[in-house]
């Protein structure tokens, strides 16, 4: 399978859990979420590494293919037996799967796709994972987190949520909640997708979401987009939000951040903030709060 046709496939749940979020349907994005991954893919298993990338090659030399040996270890999702197998990767950039390692695999049937006549004898499973898209399983509770999602995820491939929003809102706490960086970006996409959803922010939803930004239980970057997706939601306060960060001794990365952010605002009191940072010893300061200032011009 295509990587368009991942994220075709992965849409045609998530349109059921997104509405109007098949608009984006033509591409697969680099940062597909661990939900459109299981969505879309025709098998979704728990698989330890037996070894590293190794070479088939052809009796007759005719063909050659690097792959991978797993042992599955629990399937989630599709017709793959526990036990040994191997599977070739078929994605832009070689995926950095290391032996040892456990991980979760997203495979697609190679004799479902001509291109792959040839190889279907020899490995009945491919994947679409390529660098920057392995979701391996750390020992421990950042790989446990991630398996719990999936396990969840994967359910919905056979009983679908009796109430898709509530199961989002849902999941987007859990991954918010996990500790796992990863996860928690994936909720950041699951929240921008779910703006276009009609009903979803509601004052409830709202409320429970800012709870993360008022009570700094994440990272400042995080928070600041945070307040992005729900500025313009019930009861938000978005500039509220951006005053009280003003106060954090914040610096670098995470600064510039919030620096752009209350540029884009109207707010006299965040202007003001600006205004003082422009006159700030640092010469990178200056130079982002007035820039930040001359957005509203």
């Amino acid at each position: 399978m295509s990587r368009a046709a991942v994220r075709l496939a992965a849409l045609a749940i998530a349109g059921a859990l997104l509405g109007a979020g098949a608009a984006r349907a033509h591409v697969l994005f680099d940062r597909a979420t661990l939900r459109e991954w299981t969505a879309g893919a025709g098998a979704v298993v728990v698989a330890e590494l037996e070894s590293g990338p190794a070479m088939w090659s052809a009796p007759d030399a005719s063909d050659r293919q690097e792959y991978f040996r797993v042992r599955v270890v629990e399937t989630l999702h599709g017709a793959v037996a526990p036990g040994p197998l191997e599977f070739f990767p078929h994605a832009e950039g070689f995926p950095q799967f290391r032996a040892g390692e456990r991980a979760l695999l997203f495979l697609e049937r190679t004799a479902d796709h001509v291109e792959f006549a040839t190889l279907a004898p020899r490995f009945p499973w491919f994947s679409t994972q390529g660098a920057g898209h392995e979701w391996t399983l750390a020992p421990g509770a950042s790989g446990d987190a991630i398996l719990e999602i999936a396990r969840r995820l994967a359910a919905w491939r056979t009983t679908r949520p009796s109430d898709p929003r509530q199961a989002l809102r849902d999941l987007v706490v859990a991954q918010l909640a996990s500790g796992v960086p990863r996860l928690r970006r994936d909720a950041l996409s699951e929240l921008v997708n779910a703006r276009s959803w009609p009903g979803f922010f509601d004052a409830a939803t709202t409320d429970a979401l800012a709870a993360w930004i008022d009570g700094r239980l994440l990272p400042a970057t995080e928070r600041l987009a945070l307040v992005r997706v729900l500025d313009g939601a019930p009861g938000f306060d978005a500039d509220a939000r951006l005053r009280a960060m003003t106060r954090e001794p914040l610096a670098g990365r995470e600064l510039a951040q919030l620096v752009r952010s209350a540029g884009t605002r109207d707010d006299a009191r965040l202007r003001a903030w600006l205004a003082s940072l422009a006159q700030d010893a640092a010469p990178e300061v200056q130079r982002e709060a007035r820039a930040a200032l001359s957005l509203r011009r």
